[in-house]
């Protein structure tokens, strides 16, 4: 494919160097790059892709080792004190019996002083459950890209379209300059022509009548331009605060770029929005395995080590300490769980029926927005001829009107009649072109190469 929309709008200004502050006036080409780096919602979606990757890492973490420390000491200020039988009176021999001693007694339990440390191990051998969710993870992971790329994509639409709108009415505000400019120069000519008895003074009214028309209709575009920058801030993410001027169109070579550019095969399978769902049905498939994995055994590994300490002290005759081991191997097998997971997998099964009913709609929705797209486009081109042929025409006869009257041929109605049907095929010729533009914007969405903007 040939070079794309970039060149189509930026690259058709002179590039402006030394412009890293923006202090000059910003090429599409800056401002897309600026609205990349700053633009909410893009800097909302690499959040979301940190977070799907830390989610990621969290199971993988799961089925490492986990290693687990502890620790106590404790003073037994008041024991334990328990009551038995008294089977020390009934051990001893008849004659040592002491037939008054009471029937139960009291011990006290424990000694003052006990300490313990101790570490554990546990490895997940084997848990389907948490292996799928590993896949399911990392598809959400991939999906989160997509809808960062997605945004993107949204992001480079708008942004050129904001630009483009604004150079428009910029470039509009200068053909009503040029058309005051002629009211000037002609209200010039009717003012030393009244004096000198030659012109009606309702002839003079008519031309200022016209100027104020004019000026008021440049003063509605100033306002829709500011507008526009507005706009374009808000989606580039540029300070509300500071002003933003564009670099100037030069639409003749607007023009010879749209009518040269190709458009590369449409192919369904590039499509965002296709990869998207597919995603989805990745991450449902994964669901669904994930539903029968809950009905699978799991086998886990355990090892326990740890030493305890107790005595009156931590010294001397009363001061005991003695380690404790263990390694045992968790196997668990679910039996029955009331025809709960059973429910669970079919519902999933179902949602995956569903979500190839999305695809073929979704397969129909895009290709018929391509189908639109390049309709369009062909439309506008058609429309750009037309409405350059009918510039030109008008700007003939405000030259051949404005001579004639000059010379006393043509009257001040027909001047005023040819000088606003010119600058309203001026305008309707931009309008065109602006059209067109757009109209080329989304059919590189729809096609899936709105990205190539950024390759110049």
């Amino acid at each position: 494919m040939k070079k794309s929309i970039i060149i189509l709008i930026a690259s058709l200004v002179p590039v402006i160097t030394g412009a890293e502050e923006y202090g000059e006036p910003m090429t599409l080409q800056q401002c897309l790059g600026f609205s990349l780096e700053h633009n909410a919602s893009l800097q909302k979606d690499r959040l979301a892709i940190e977070s799907a990757l830390q989610s990621r890492r969290e199971i993988i973490g799961s089925l490492l080792p986990q290693v687990n420390a502890s620790s106590g000491f404790s003073y037994n200020i008041q024991k334990t004190t328990i009551a038995m039988p008294n089977f020390v009176n009934s051990m001893m021999p008849e004659p040592m019996r002491d037939p008054n001693a009471a029937k139960y007694m009291t011990v006290t339990m424990g000694m003052d002083l006990s300490a313990n440390w101790g570490v554990s191990l546990t490895q997940q051998l084997l848990n389907f459950s948490l292996f799928n969710a590993v896949g399911i993870a990392k598809a959400a992971e991939e999906m989160a890209a997509l809808g960062k790329e997605a945004d993107t994509d949204d992001v480079i639409v708008k942004t050129s379209t904001l630009f483009f709108n604004a150079q428009i009415l910029r470039y509009s505000i200068g053909l009503f300059d040029e058309s005051i400019a002629v009211m000037d120069r002609l209200g010039g000519i009717m003012e030393a022509n009244r004096g000198l008895g030659l012109v009606r003074n309702v002839d003079a009214d008519r031309i200022s009548v016209t100027k104020t028309n004019l000026e008021t209709e440049k003063l509605s575009l100033i306002q829709a331009l500011e507008i526009q920058k507005n706009l374009l801030k808000l989606e580039m993410g540029f300070p509300m605060t500071d002003d933003i001027e564009l670099v100037p169109a030069d639409l003749d070579y607007i023009e010879t770029l749209i009518f040269e550019e190709s458009i590369n095969d449409y192919i369904i399978e590039e499509q965002i929005p296709f990869k998207m769902l597919k995603k989805q049905q990745t991450m449902l498939d994964l669901q669904r395995k994930s539903a029968i994995s809950e009905t699978l055994p799991m086998l886990s590994l355990s090892a326990n080590y740890s030493q305890n300490y107790m005595g009156d002290h931590f010294y001397g005759e009363t001061f005991h300490h003695f380690p404790m081991s263990m390694i045992s191997l968790n196997l668990r097998f679910p039996i029955f769980n009331g025809m709960s997971k059973n429910a669970k997998i079919k519902k999933t099964e179902i949602e995956i029926k569903k979500s190839m009913k999305d695809e073929n709609m979704l397969v129909q929705s895009l290709t018929m927005g391509y189908n639109n797209a390049r309709m369009q486009m062909d439309r506008n081109r058609r429309s750009i001829n037309s409405q350059k042929r009918n510039k030109e025409l008008a700007g003939n006869v405000l030259k051949v009107t404005e001579s004639n009257y000059t010379e006393g041929i043509s009257t001040l109605s027909d001047l005023l009649n040819a000088s606003s049907s010119n600058i309203q095929a001026q305008m309707n010729y931009v309008n065109a072109l602006n059209n067109c533009v757009k109209a080329y914007i989304d059919l590189m969405k729809a096609n899936g190469t709105v990205k190539e903007i950024l390759e110049n």
